[in-house]
């Protein structure tokens, strides 16, 4: 149960003394934390004391933008609260109606708080009233916007966080920020366990949703409340509840904490809310609707994986911006929320428990019903079927409004009259009693010597029971007007007592307003709040109030001292504007039921006509929305409507015509704006054309779009005729040369099409890609469209008996003649497989299955083919079509039919008599083969395909598949006989067309028999091309398999040198192993013509000009070594001793540090038998040589003995052992 019991003191905070409209506050700590800790929690708590005194300290306009409070919140979660500042609280005041606490509800958002909507808050700064009034026209109002967002995470420049600590990142999604009025502080709930478990039970169960409908003041929206502030998004969670759920045994629990543990366990299932105010119009519109649910969703903790993948998905946020959610919120709803959810959810990113999404007051989104669009109730009816089972709907509206909903499959609960609301409602009468003795006392007024005073207690509580008819308003107001004194039962008929809403509300305002002069003060007032889209500020108010005013000023003294006489009606919000304490009191100040007193009715036109008058002359010139804004208010309150040509000399639509005019910055702009694109205001843009604005206006949507081609295209019929009527260009087009015409034809909608051609639009108009309006309809498969538009066609150019027609053409052609486009929308019709427009198109209207589209170069067998689309090809076909017919590139169906896969539509073709060579177009085989379509390849070649046919530059199928990588194919066609040296026009074999594919191709295709050493026309051979193509992995295959180093290929591995080191080390590996073999002087050869090749490239005492990169420098240094240590080696096995020694000196130049240089300097030396001069470098070589190689430390130290004995001998001839040449040529040949 949602209602507060009273009695709540204000000690906590009595100690505060503060500027009603946010000035500071001085309080003890004790007080500061307690508030802080309300103010977090979203609650205004206190009694409204000094609003009297707060009034002298209203500054100026000026001031109130100067010093807007800004509001930060250090959770990262809570949206329970707008501002958790305590200047931020005002407190409330005076015992009555409106002492209900503010409950604020801002979403929690990654934004700063410079939103749009940001409100502004107060200073208490005294001025004089001169300079106040000065400052109040100084252009703040220009700076209000209308849609309210604000920022739990808002920061202030004055924050205690560190400023060094890294920001998260940011997402561009800003959630609405709500204000319910809600109950009084320290709020004590009983009952509603009955309907905590009904919903429970509804959310385990298979439906999508719960309804939860009743009369005004049944608790709905307080329901709703309390399942938001126990949510992540509040800070009531109760975390013992979760532990008690875990017990076997519930018993223990007390009805209170079962209740609340309840409340905990549904709230911590919320993922998001909304809260529809018929008084806050920002919260009734689908795109904000949409656009704040996703930054709500984006907040959940349970939700982290989709504010990541959001963040992740730059595309997906875009789409989620407010724009695109106002211009399509249908493609913003399922891209941006449900499409990620259901991901997330899959992949198990999210956990498996429910969701749900709070929707406040579906029926108050109804007063703001947009004349084109959906309202939140059909926009949820609408999207039922996409909704993940897990995230449900918990929504409320009106018992009234039902009818409403019929739509939404979700499972029904009601609050109105029932035994369970009976006794939450005793429940509720017995805890007020309790908490106040006062309302008891005079109850038992009544009370007779006969009868006890707990029966008389219970009789009037039976009696308000009966009279609530389950509405806890009725019975909180009733209690409070009892507690107040303000009435007394004396007698035990009830008399005094009011029987419905609206009695006491007329009696709270008898009571406040005695006389019709003291009402008439405030009714102004009242006016103006009602007639506005959303919540303003007092001092809007104000200057509403004043512009009504003709010969005097009211004073702001007097203004405050009459606002205070509301101040138990008009709820003051965290962003310092006012709504009303209850939405059944606005409705009782609007209309009245038939046996209802008039009495304190308002005059809701008064109302807006002070808007409309402050709009145009304080905050003027007005932006686009503001212009809306000021024709809405001027067609509500029907400005100048008993003022005609007799007192003015102009009609009254022309002086609001005019008003608008002098008060807007840009009419034009005005009609052009984004919520009046999207869902349009049919009199107000009518308003706005009187006012000036172009009906040829160009919009930033849709390519530029003018203003008619966009409502063409969303088939809003009322805003095309009424540019029509105001003379809008019909050819006038987007930057994509779309008419008008051509996007209506283009979305279907045929309504608009019959407007626009009956006014004169061209049915020839073509855009950049040469389509006409008749092809947009046959392309997006809008067959009615399509026949109206053959039939208007046909209609305009019939010709007259003054005007003979001339020489008639073919009969098959007449269609065509007649009606600019028809082949072109044949063809567009078949691609996008819209048989329905085929077949009319063909048989009623006679057009002929074949030829060519001028603009495509497609005939509608083709275009199927190509599309896949089987069954438009087998009507065309049915109907005569030629299957052996080749489109503007020379493809015929069965070719088209072959790139694309189309198997079964192959087959049909064939079976059609199909020519599997192409007709004389390109060969299906080919087409097949480059694609890799082995089973399109298998059955071609089964109906008699030649494995061997060329394209028109000789390349036959295996070439194809070789040049596109396609291996299988490759192997399927070498089975089925394809020739593998079929060369092409430039004398290119499969082999060297495989250059540029993997290695395993050219392995199968060299297995297979194919020549390495075939050169075609320009000299190449495939180790050529593989080197042109840069492929390394194929280059290694050749050269492993043998393949010879010509000019050309040197030529073609010049400037690269990954190539040229692969190629110098085959010349390298070549020598190696003919010196094994014995054969010295063929390895010598190969070691000069690796030098001569890197000579240029290596330098050994300067660097060379054509040296290598950088990174490659090294390793041709180590390569040029090795050929010189090889070369030495040779010659010294060919006895050329002076040789080997100028070799391995070469080498000690570019590596003087290597052991293996040294060696093959003592060797050179001593094969010239100077041993002596060799031990120097028989010892440096052992110096220079790893300790961790055995092998050569144990061959270096050889060689020293070696030398050592030739030297103690004095033996000049070589006669050494024949080990250590052998372990020489051992480490000569193992060098890296």
């Amino acid at each position: 149960m949602q209602w507060a019991i009273e009695g709540c003191s204000g000690t906590d905070l009595s100690v505060m003394e503060q500027d009603d409209e946010g000035g500071h506050i001085k309080q003890g700590f004790e007080s500061r934390r307690q508030n802080d800790l309300y103010m977090r929690l979203g609650l205004l708590l206190g009694e409204r004391r000094g609003r009297n005194k707060s009034r002298d300290s209203c500054t100026s306009l000026a001031s109130l933008d100067a010093h807007t409070l800004a509001s930060h919140n250090t959770s990262p979660v809570s949206t329970l609260t707008g501002s958790s500042e305590v200047e931020a609280a005002t407190p409330l005041g005076r015992e009555s109606l409106g002492s209900l606490a503010s409950m604020s509800l801002s979403a929690a958002s990654n934004c700063s708080s410079s939103s749009p909507g940001s409100r502004r808050h107060s200073v208490n700064a005294l001025q004089s009233r001169s300079e106040e009034l000065t400052r109040m026209s100084s252009g703040f109002f220009k700076n209000r916007k209308t849609a309210a967002r604000r920022s739990a995470r808002v920061g202030s420049s004055k924050s205690s966080t560190s400023s060094d600590i890294k920001k998260a990142p940011q997402l561009n999604l800003r959630p609405l920020f709500f204000e319910v009025p809600s109950s009084d502080s320290q709020a004590c709930y009983s009952g509603r366990q009955w309907l905590l478990k009904d919903m429970e039970k509804a959310l385990e169960s298979s439906s999508s949703g719960i309804l939860i409908s009743g009369s005004p003041g049944t608790g709905k929206t307080a329901l709703i409340l309390q399942l938001v502030q126990h949510s992540c998004f509040g800070r009531n969670r109760n975390f013992e509840y979760e532990e008690l759920r875990e017990q076997s045994d519930l018993g223990d629990i007390l009805p209170e904490d079962l209740v609340e543990g309840m409340f905990t366990h549904l709230a911590s299932q919320v993922v998001a809310y909304h809260f529809c105010q018929a008084d806050n119009n920002s919260t009734c519109l689908v795109g904000e609707f949409v656009h704040s649910l996703a930054a709500q969703l984006c907040q959940a903790p349970r939700l982290q994986a989709y504010r990541e993948y959001l963040l992740s998905e730059p595309h997906l946020l875009a789409c989620l911006s407010l724009k695109e959610c106002i211009a399509d919120p249908d493609l913003a709803f399922i891209r941006g929320i449900i499409e990620p959810l259901t991901i997330l959810r899959r992949n198990g990113s999210i956990d498996s428990t429910n969701g749900i999404i709070l929707v406040d007051g579906l029926c108050e989104a109804e007063y703001h019903r947009p004349d084109h669009g959906y309202t939140i109730a059909t926009f949820l009816a609408r999207h039922v079927a996409e909704m993940p089972t897990w995230l449900k709907i918990v929504a409320t509206v009106r018992t009234q409004f039902i009818e409403l909903t019929k739509q939404l499959p979700y499972t029904r609960l009601s609050l109105d009259e029932s035994d369970n609301v009976q006794k939450d409602l005793l429940k509720y009468f017995n805890a007020r009693l309790q908490a106040a003795p006062i309302i008891e006392t005079n109850i038992k007024c009544s009370t007779g010597k006969s009868e006890s005073a707990h029966n008389s207690v219970m009789k009037f509580a039976q009696y308000v029971l009966h009279l609530s008819q389950g509405s806890f308003l009725f019975l909180k107001l009733i209690l409070d007007l009892l507690e107040r004194s303000h009435i007394v039962v004396k007698s035990t008929n009830y008399k005094v007592v009011p029987i419905s809403l609206a009695q006491i509300f007329l009696l709270q305002f008898n009571l406040r307003f005695p006389t019709v002069q003291s009402f008439e003060k405030v009714t102004h007032i009242l006016s103006v709040c009602l007639a506005a889209l959303y919540p303003l500020t007092l001092v809007e108010i104000y200057y509403s109030v004043n512009s009504l005013l003709v010969d005097t000023f009211l004073p702001w003294d007097e203004f405050c001292h009459r606002f205070d006489t509301l101040t138990d009606f008009l709820v003051k919000r965290i962003d310092n504007t006012y709504m009303f304490f209850h939405p059944s009191f606005r409705e009782w100040l609007i209309r009245r039921e038939d046996n209802e007193s008039a009495k304190f009715l308002c005059d809701l036109r008064a109302g807006h006509c002070s808007i409309a008058y402050r709009l145009s002359r304080v905050q003027a010139p007005l932006d686009p929305e503001k212009t809306m804004e000021l024709g809405h208010h001027i067609l509500k309150a029907h400005m100048y409507r008993n003022l005609g040509p007799a007192q003015l000399g102009l009609c009254p639509r022309d002086l609001q015509a005019m008003l608008v005019a002098t008060s807007s910055a840009n009419v034009g702009e005005a009609i052009a704006n984004l919520r009046n694109i999207y869902t349009p205001n049919v009199k107000v843009s009518r308003l706005m054309l009187l006012a000036g604005g172009s009906p040829n206006q160009v919009t930033e949507c849709l390519g530029n779009a003018p203003l008619l081609c966009m409502y063409s295209y969303q088939g809003i019929l009322a805003m095309v005729g009424l540019l029509i009527e105001f003379g809008a260009d019909l050819e006038m087009t987007n930057s994509q040369g779309c008419s008008a015409l051509a996007l209506a034809c283009q979305r279907g909608h045929t309504d608009v099409a019959k407007r626009l051609i009956a006014a004169g639009a061209s049915l020839s108009h073509t855009d950049t890609a040469e389509q006409t309006p008749l092809v947009h309809a046959a392309k997006n498969g809008h067959r009615d469209t399509v026949i109206y538009l053959l039939g208007c066609q046909a209609e305009r150019d019939t010709p007259s008996p003054a005007h003979p027609a001339p020489p008639a053409p073919p009969a098959s052609a007449r269609i065509e003649h007649l009606v600019p486009g028809a082949r072109h929308a044949l063809v567009a019709a078949a691609q996008n497989g819209h048989l329905d427009i085929v077949e009319y198109l063909l048989d009623t209207a006679e057009l002929i299955p074949d030829g060519i589209c001028p603009v495509t170069g497609e005939t509608a067998l083709t275009a199927a083919c190509g599309a896949g689309k089987a069954g438009v090809a087998d009507a065309l076909l049915v109907r005569g079509a030629t299957p052996y017919s080749l489109n503007a590139r020379q493809l015929s169906p069965l070719s088209l039919a072959a790139r694309h896969a189309r198997a079964a539509l192959l087959l049909r073709l064939l079976d059609c008599g199909a020519d599997v060579m192409g007709s004389g177009g390109k060969n299906p085989l080919i087409l097949a083969a480059a694609e890799g379509h082995d089973d399109i390849v298998e059955t071609l070649l089964a109906h008699g395909a030649d494995p061997d046919a060329v394209d028109a530059d000789g390349i036959s199928a295996l070439g194809w598949a070789c040049l596109r990588a396609r291996i299988p194919t490759v192997m399927l066609l070498l089975d089925k006989g394809a020739s593998i040296e079929l060369a092409d026009s430039s004398g290119r074999t499969p082999l060297a067309l495989s250059c540029g594919a993997p290695a395993e191709l050219a392995e199968l295709l060299l297995a297979r028999g194919a020549s390495l050493e075939r050169v075609d026309r320009n000299g190449l051979r495939p180790l050529d091309r593989a080197i042109g193509q840069r492929n390394l992995p194929v280059v290694s295959c050749f050269l492993r398999k043998g393949a010879k180093l010509g000019p050309t290929t040197w030529v073609m591995a010049s400037g690269k040198p990954e190539f040229m080191l692969l190629l110098l080390n085959k010349l390298l590996e070549d020598g190696n192993m003919l010196y094994r073999k014995n054969r010295p002087s063929e390895a010598a050869h190969r070691y000069q013509y690796a030098l001569k090749k890197i000579s240029p490239m290596v330098g050994e005492e300067a660097p060379s000009p054509a040296a290598p990169p950088q990174e490659h420098v090294a390793a041709f240094v180590q390569l040029k070594t090795n050929l010189l240590l090889n070369l030495s080696r040779c010659k010294r096995k060919l006895n050329e001793p002076s040789e080997a020694l100028d070799l391995a000196a070469r080498a000690s130049i570019l590596r003087p540090n290597a052991f293996e240089c040294a060696y093959a300097m003592a060797r050179a030396i001593l094969a010239l038998n100077k041993p002596s001069e060799a031990l120097p470098h028989a010892r440096r070589a052992l110096l220079l040589a790893p300790p961790t190689d055995m092998s050569a430390v144990r061959t270096l130290k050889a060689l020293q003995q070696e030398i050592l004995t030739r030297i103690n001998a004095g033996s000049h001839s070589l006669n050494g052992d024949t080990r250590s040449m052998r372990n020489y040529d051992s480490i000569s040949l193992n060098m890296p």
